[in-house]
C-alpha cells in the first residue's frame, strides 16, 4: 500500500516538469473577463410576445372573493383549428402540456403525458380550474361539447370526460 501512494506521489511531482516550457519563445495569450449573468425570463411573457396568442376563456377572481370563468374579449377561440387551440393553452399555461389525440363526432380526445403538475402540484382548486379553463377552451370549438382528458390520475385531478356543466360552479 506504502508503494502506491510513493508511485502516486512521484507522478504528482513529475507531472509538473513534463510539461514546462521556456515561456520567453511563445506569444503572450490573451485572457478574456468571463462575468456570469441570469436573466429570467416568464416564459408566459414570453410567449405572448412572440405569438399572438387569442382571448381565451380563464378563471378570474370574481365579487365576494369567488373564482369565475371570464368568456373571450371575442370570439377568435372558436375560429381557431383544435391544434392551435392548444398551441395558445399550452403557451397560457407552459407548465401544463397539452397533446391533442383525436376528434371524433362531438369530443376531443387530449393526452397530458406529464401530469404530475396538475394532479399533485397545484392543489385542488387549481388543478378544478385549469380543468375548467381548457374544457371551457376547448368546447369552444365547433362541434365539440365533450373533452376527454387521458393523463395518470392523482391527489388533485382525475381523467375522464368532461363538459361545460362539470365546472358550473364557476359560472
Amino acid at each position: 500500500m506504502k508503494k502506491l501512494y510513493f508511485l502516486f506521489f512521484i507522478i504528482i511531482i513529475s507531472f509538473p516538469s513534463c510539461n514546462s516550457s521556456n515561456q520567453s519563445d511563445s506569444e503572450p495569450v490573451e485572457t478574456d473577463t468571463v462575468t456570469e449573468t441570469e436573466t429570467v425570463v416568464d416564459s408566459a411573457d414570453l410567449a405572448r410576445s412572440v405569438t399572438n396568442i387569442p382571448s381565451l376563456w380563464k378563471v378570474e377572481q370574481g365579487n365576494n372573493n369567488r373564482e369565475k370563468l371570464k368568456k373571450p374579449d371575442n370570439d377568435s377561440v372558436a375560429t381557431l383549428t383544435p391544434q392551435s387551440l392548444i398551441q395558445a393553452l399550452n403557451l397560457t399555461y407552459p407548465d401544463i402540456q397539452l397533446v391533442l389525440s383525436r376528434v371524433s363526432h362531438d369530443t376531443i380526445y387530449i393526452g397530458i403525458p406529464r401530469s404530475k403538475r396538475l394532479t399533485e402540484e397545484l392543489g385542488s382548486t387549481g388543478a378544478y380550474n385549469y380543468m375548467a379553463t381548457a374544457v371551457f377552451n376547448l368546447t369552444e370549438l365547433s362541434k365539440v361539447k365533450f373533452v376527454n382528458f387521458q393523463f395518470q390520475a392523482g391527489d388533485h385531478a382525475e381523467p375522464g370526460t368532461y363538459t361545460r356543466d362539470d365546472f358550473r360552479q364557476l359560472r
